[in-house]
């Protein structure tokens, strides 16, 4: 598997973690949910949890919000304390001209796969396989084509 945050190939495992910071009379959200290492784990909720400790009690929706955020931010974090870490010196993906060698004649089946309402975690699997890529790079091929696509669509 791969980190869905940080594109290392490491054992990941699937949490959801919220953070809420809460102003009198209205609040901010912010949530993370997905497969990630134990390394991004421990960085999401230590991060989540000391803004939900020091900010997420001003209001007073936040203040009934704010520690269930907290105790299921706890639970999730407690469940992968057992998880093995990535490897030394895993590194985030890197697109290269050889990944794109690989990938340029599974592009279609990759699109189409997705069209078809496949998980990009799913897909990034079954086409890394196919391809001799990692998982990693496919995800993070698939994100840059999306922002490219979307950066189009913005200047028309």
């Amino acid at each position: 598997m791969y980190c869905e945050v940080c594109g290392v190939d490491a054992p990941t495992r699937h949490v959801s973690f919220h953070q809420n910071i809460g102003v009198l009379v209205m609040r901010f959200y912010r949530g993370c949910t997905g497969n990630l290492c134990k390394s991004c784990i421990h960085k999401t909720f230590w991060t989540y949890t000391a803004i939900n400790m020091t900010l997420g009690w001003w209001g007073l929706i936040s203040l009934i919000v704010t520690p269930f955020f907290v105790i299921n931010n706890t639970v999730y974090y407690l469940m992968c304390l057992g998880m093995e870490p990535p490897a030394p010196g895993a590194t985030q993906p890197q697109l290269t001209d050889e990944f794109f060698q690989r990938i340029g004649p599974h592009t279609d089946y990759l699109v189409q796969r997705l069209g078809q309402g496949g998980t990009l975690a799913a897909v990034s699997e079954e086409v890394a396989s196919r391809a001799g890529v990692t998982p990693g790079q496919v995800a993070l091929f698939v994100r840059a084509m999306a922002a490219q696509h979307q950066q189009q669509q913005g200047r028309q």
